[in-house]
């Protein structure tokens, strides 16, 4: 299939949110972008209602002196969906034919995340989403999965298979169309917005086949996407949105899981 691009050699534009958390940002996201060997070509930055102190501003230039930097603040609903479409929306306007990379702010790329995605995005014609794989890294332990191959619709009903924040590379234009990320929702963003992505016809997606990121579970207590007492809203209204397409089996996994990873029982839900 042709490009949407026509062909043209797109942009990597590296969107990264935060509550803000300056120390993480700092050690860990910030650090691991200015080590990639396929520097983005522009870095947003979105602060959740409030701005980025000014001395954290130039100790995030001098870590990444050579890419263009934008620091905006989130005036929409507060939480990561909020201050990721606040990134969104200004890349959108300002690189419309982007790929957009997330970096949680605890989270980090490998050195060759963002060339291997490109590359695998170059040779194979330009897809709407390229998926790398990403460890989960707990209290300093990595807890093993393969790297993803393939994903349908079911596989995020469930759970998720492996596409989160930190491993999201997709077109600006795609992440768009799709309506973005839900802000009604405390949590469970990246799976109802792969749902949406998936259903939207034609989307493309490709794999790396390498894990290329690391999500660092829980790290910080005051994350933007931490589970918690919200996390029963949030898998309510998940249900609500999208419990309508469970067969059977898929509904008792999903609701499996809940109690495995949360304690929550069908009855809370």
């Amino acid at each position: 299939s042709s490009s949407p691009f026509g062909g043209q050699v797109t942009q990597i534009i590296g969107l990264v949110a935060t509550c803000p958390r300056i120390e993480a940002l700092l050690t860990t996201s910030i650090s691991s972008i200015a080590e990639q060997s396929r520097l983005p070509d522009a870095l947003v930055i979105v602060a959740d209602h409030q701005s980025l102190p000014t001395d954290a501003r130039q100790a995030i230039r001098a870590l990444i002196p050579a890419t263009e930097i934008h620091f905006l603040e989130n005036a929409r609903a507060s939480g990561a969906a909020g201050t990721w479409n606040t990134g969104l929306a200004f890349i959108r306007q300002a690189w419309p034919q982007s790929y957009v990379a997330i970096l949680d702010d605890d989270d980090r790329w490998d050195t060759d995340h963002l060339a291997l995605c490109m590359s695998t995005a170059e040779s194979e014609a330009w897809p709407d989403v390229v998926i790398s794989g990403l460890r989960i890294c707990f209290e300093g332990r990595e807890i093993p999965r393969p790297p993803p191959k393939t994903l349908a619709v079911d596989d995020f009903l469930i759970g998720n298979p492996g596409w989160q924040g930190s491993n999201t590379f997709a077109t600006a234009t795609k992440l768009v169309a799709a309506g973005g990320f839900r802000e009604s929702l405390v949590s469970c963003h990246d799976r109802d917005l792969a749902i949406r992505m998936l259903d939207l016809p034609d989307t493309r997606i490709s794999f790396t086949g390498q894990h290329t990121a690391i999500w660092n579970l829980n790290t910080y207590s005051n994350a933007l996407s931490q589970p918690g007492p919200e996390k029963a809203n949030a898998l309510r209204h998940f249900l609500a949105l999208h419990g309508h397409r469970m067969s059977v089996e898929i509904r008792q996994r999903f609701m499996s899981r809940c109690f495995e990873l949360f304690s929550l029982t069908s009855d809370e839900l």
